[in-house]
């Protein structure tokens, strides 16, 4: 596995999920996102153009097989 990231959901409030991402498991590369799963909207987002790709992955492994959104997790890619 060449590429990997850890998530964690820090707390929900009014509906908007903060989540602490950490692309490559490392605590230093920590990035934020706080987000309404709902209304797609999106009050803080610290990934940039340089890491963005960690943020595509997340959106697409922070749910479960039933749609439900995990508390934490792994998303590892080829």
């Amino acid at each position: 596995v060449s590429n990997m990231l850890t998530f964690k959901l820090i707390n929900i409030i009014d509906g908007f999920y903060h989540y602490e991402i950490y692309p490559e498991k490392r605590i230093e590369n920590k990035q934020i996102l706080i987000f309404n799963p709902q209304s797609k909207e999106v009050k803080e987002n610290t990934f940039n153009n340089f890491n963005k790709k960690y943020l595509m992955q997340f959106l697409q492994g922070f749910t479960d097989a039933t749609g439900n959104l995990k508390k934490e997790g792994i998303v590892a890619w080829g």
